[in-house]
């Protein structure tokens, strides 16, 4: 067996922990995805009052019905929810209603999206979000995992894509659908895939070269099934539909000042919202939280996938040091690692938008795992120069290098879409523009009442004195509180917290142009955008620089 060195500077060994899937809510038949499909209704009638508004929910966002209908709900008890598939079933149309809310309209007007989240909905869903142990905000679990049914359960393969069907979209339109059930269809095709990783984490501690190389082959083959089905989303999802219609739903609130939400959102009844008061503008402000909104990188099977195989992600701009396999290697013989436990800060924030269980095997394989350690000791120095060798290390290290390709032909297919259906689609202009936003009342709350009171205000049908209904906007001009001197406001950088209480905002002296939730063209997250401006994801993120430092990173690992 190669032998390990053991890590410098005190620090204990690698032990060995064999894992098991379903510890982790894994299904070893659908991977990321339930066993089951996902509970199409609660059954209880005391969550009528929510599966109501989902009977109807297409039509009544687009007859602009859902804040009005949000804030009439009553605030439903979440301990009357018994098991686990009626907890995901809650967190995804909480989630659909939520961003229907934000992103959503209040009127046939054009409005500003909405920074505020009546409690309604913002109380059972950080109820459920907690017992998840998940964000409070639309994520891939909530649109994928959670949100498929099975067309035809006598088929010969169930889980083909086209035998599955989703349960809910924004839009109503099947290029929504097919978006979300691509993604779906991969994280059940490559169920094999991460059975396959723990046996070539077991065949590690077996010093089983032929056991590896077979763990390897399989996990190979379900990577090309998952770049088989990606390029599949071009059959049926239109790159117009997708950016003006169905994206902007899918944000969140965390890097959106330019999508009108400069603060983020605040979620009525949670963090002391109903004792606050607004005297203070930047207690107030302290109460927003912001979230990243729904994203490739939430998924846990990339993340699997790039743990197993060894691929490490720096901070985007820096540059890693998986440039040289003969460094690699003086870097395992000294120090015990091959590469710096260094992760993308962006990819780790995003395991806090993914379910507990499934955070936790990240986490635990992340500490088991050596498959790319046991093959860079076990190929020869001569092997490495030559780049080829006859015996079952050479397989062993072809096929470790084939799954390090189809990844990274995984993350050009990825860019290619993120490019047609994003970039080249921001370079445009919408086919019919659309009408001016309402303007915002620079008058809303002329003496600073107190939030409880405010709250009622825009839980009724009757706005306050000079102010406008709970759909829009939270007052958010620094001239109404002569008290508080805005110009002192230095607010710190977004802080990541698992339990995510709240987030800390972007540094930024407060202004009464940054309070706008649109700009003077009425800009939100679709929309077209300067020449030079950054385009960013749904996570917030500077998309194409993510994702190509994320291919390179890739690529760099084949050994």
């Amino acid at each position: 067996m190669p032998q390990f060195p053991q890590p410098k500077h005190g620090k204990d060994p690698m032990v060995y922990v064999p894992l098991r899937l379903e510890d982790y809510d894994i299904s070893p038949a659908n991977g990321f995805l339930p066993t089951e499909p996902p509970l199409r209704r609660l059954s209880n009638p005391y969550f009528e009052p929510w599966e109501r508004i989902m009977d109807k929910f297409n039509q009544y966002l687009l007859a602009h019905h859902i804040r009005r209908l949000v804030r009439k709900m009553p605030v439903l008890d979440t301990s009357k929810l018994e098991t686990q598939a009626e907890f995901q079933r809650a967190f995804t149309i909480l989630s659909f209603m939520a961003h229907a809310f934000v992103w959503g309209r209040n009127s046939a007007l054009s409005e500003s999206a909405s920074d505020f989240l009546p409690a309604s909905i913002s109380i059972p869903w950080v109820s459920v979000a907690k017992f998840l142990q998940i964000n409070p905000v639309i994520c891939c679990a909530a649109v994928c995992h959670w949100n498929w049914q099975i067309l035809d359960k006598n088929a010969k393969d169930p889980m083909d894509i086209d035998n599955l069907g989703t349960l809910h979209t924004f839009s109503g339109s099947t290029d929504e659908s097919w978006f979300y059930l691509v993604t779906t269809a991969i994280e059940a095709k490559c169920a094999q895939g991460i059975n396959a990783i723990l046996d070539a984490v077991a065949s590690v501690e077996e010093d089983n070269m032929e056991r590896m190389t077979r763990a390897l082959h399989k996990i190979a083959h379900s990577l090309r099934d998952a770049n088989t089905l990606l390029v599949r989303i071009y059959e049926r999802c239109d790159p117009y539909v997708f950016y003006w219609k169905i994206r902007e739903f899918l944000a969140g609130w965390e890097n959106m000042a330019e999508a009108g939400l400069p603060y983020g959102v605040l979620y009525e009844g949670v963090d002391d919202t109903d004792t606050l008061s607004l005297d203070s503008w930047q207690e107030l402000i302290w109460r927003f939280r912001k979230y990243a909104g729904g994203s490739a990188a939430q998924t846990p099977l990339l993340q699997a996938f790039d743990i197993a195989l060894g691929i490490k992600h720096y901070p985007t701009g820096k540059q890693g040091l998986q440039s040289s396999v003969s460094d690699a290697r003086k870097r395992l013989h000294e120090l015990g690692f091959s590469e710096p436990p260094v992760a993308n800060s962006y990819l780790v924030h995003m395991r806090d938008y993914m379910p507990g269980g499934h955070r936790r095997f990240l986490e635990d394989l992340a500490a088991t795992c050596r498959i790319r350690e046991y093959v860079l000791l076990a190929c020869s120095d001569p092997m490495l120069q030559t780049g080829h060798d006859g015996d079952l290390q050479a397989s062993m290290r072809q096929a470790y290098n084939e799954c390090i390709d189809l990844m990274k032909a995984f993350r050009d297919k990825h860019i290619m879409i993120v490019t047609r259906y994003i970039i080249v689609q921001a370079n445009k202009s919408p086919l019919m523009p659309a009408p001016p936003v309402a303007p915002v009342s620079s008058h809303i709350i002329p003496h600073a009442p107190h939030t409880q009171e405010l709250m009622r205000a825009r839980a009724s049908d009757t706005p306050p004195p000079g102010g406008r209904l709970g759909g829009d906007s939270l007052p958010a001009d620094p001239t109404m509180y002569p008290q508080t001197n805005t110009h002192s406001l230095r607010l710190a950088q977004p802080t990541r917290v698992r339990s995510q209480n709240h987030h800390s905002l972007q540094s930024a002296a407060p202004s009464q142009a940054s309070f706008s939730s649109t700009d003077s063209k009425g800009n939100r997250l679709a929309r077209k955008v300067e020449d030079g401006s950054v385009v960013r994801g749904t996570g917030g993120t500077d998309a194409m620089q993510f994702l190509k430092q994320v291919r390179n990173e890739t690529a760099n690992t084949r050994i």
